[in-house]
């Protein structure tokens, strides 16, 4: 369409285009996560008023992002039968970007809480160490996403780990569960104790957000299910890029 016939021109200006639209749409995420991030910065919640979230939201969007096209990808590749495009090189590369931003993500955790002592803020100290910590009424959240997003990634150091693809899938299931941990956290628990005694109160979920958090899971997997049968789930762009390269035609 457009024009297009398959020429070696068009395919020069077709890589061109891509290469100047991932380098545009690089920047475009880091400032969609910083301005998200920021939305809770700028507010004087105890929790949220903080300089550590632009960066800690950037990092925990490729970490989690990086799980979730892992999940996606253990069942494509059987699905489809896409071994031989999908290799252990690919998982294992990923994982490491998972490693890598899970660190990141991990430091933040830590800086989160050092600055919440640190501040000597009452507020500040009750929403992290009291509220959110170990003893608190939310110790069952606060413990699922240290076990699953911090403890549960480091068996990521193992290489044998690293190039299984079965313990991929777990361990990118227990990252994205960790993850919906870290904003229910987020939410829940600042929300729930604010400056004045009079808002405090304990999130207990309705049947109505059960089904609306239920609902959203099926729809996306309803969108992205339709979308792999109408469409290529490998770009044959890409891998006209690797026939060229490899010399098989």
């Amino acid at each position: 369409s457009f024009g297009w016939s398959g020429r070696a021109k068009d395919w020069q200006r077709f890589e061109e285009v891509s290469l100047v639209l991932a380098g545009l749409a690089t920047p475009l995420v880091l400032s969609v996560h910083t301005i998200v991030s920021m939305d809770f910065a700028t507010s004087i919640n105890p929790g949220w008023h903080s300089t550590i979230f632009p960066p800690y939201f950037v990092a925990g969007a490729i970490f989690s992002g990086f799980a979730m096209v892992q999940t996606l990808l253990g069942i494509m590749r059987k699905v489809t039968n896409m071994e031989d495009y999908i290799t252990r090189m690919h998982i294992e590369y990923m994982n490491i970007v998972i490693i890598l931003t899970g660190g990141i993500v991990a430091v933040a955790y830590a800086t989160e809480f050092f600055i919440a002592w640190y501040t000597g803020s009452p507020y500040e100290n009750y929403t992290y160490l009291s509220v959110g910590a170990a003893t608190g009424p939310y110790a069952w959240a606060f413990w699922s996403l240290i076990i699953f997003n911090i403890i549960t990634p480091q068996l990521l150091w193992f290489k044998k780990i690293r190039r299984s693809f079965i313990w991929t899938f777990i361990i990118s299931i227990a990252i994205n569960i960790g993850m919906w941990f870290e904003r229910f956290d987020i939410i829940a628990i600042v929300l729930s104790k604010g400056h004045l005694p009079s808002t405090w109160w304990r999130f207990e979920p309705t049947f109505v957000d059960v089904g609306i958090f239920i609902g959203t899971i099926g729809f996306f997997f309803v969108l992205f299910l339709l979308y792999a049968r109408t469409f290529p789930v490998i770009a044959q762009a890409e891998v006209k890029t690797i026939l060229k390269s490899s010399g098989e035609f």
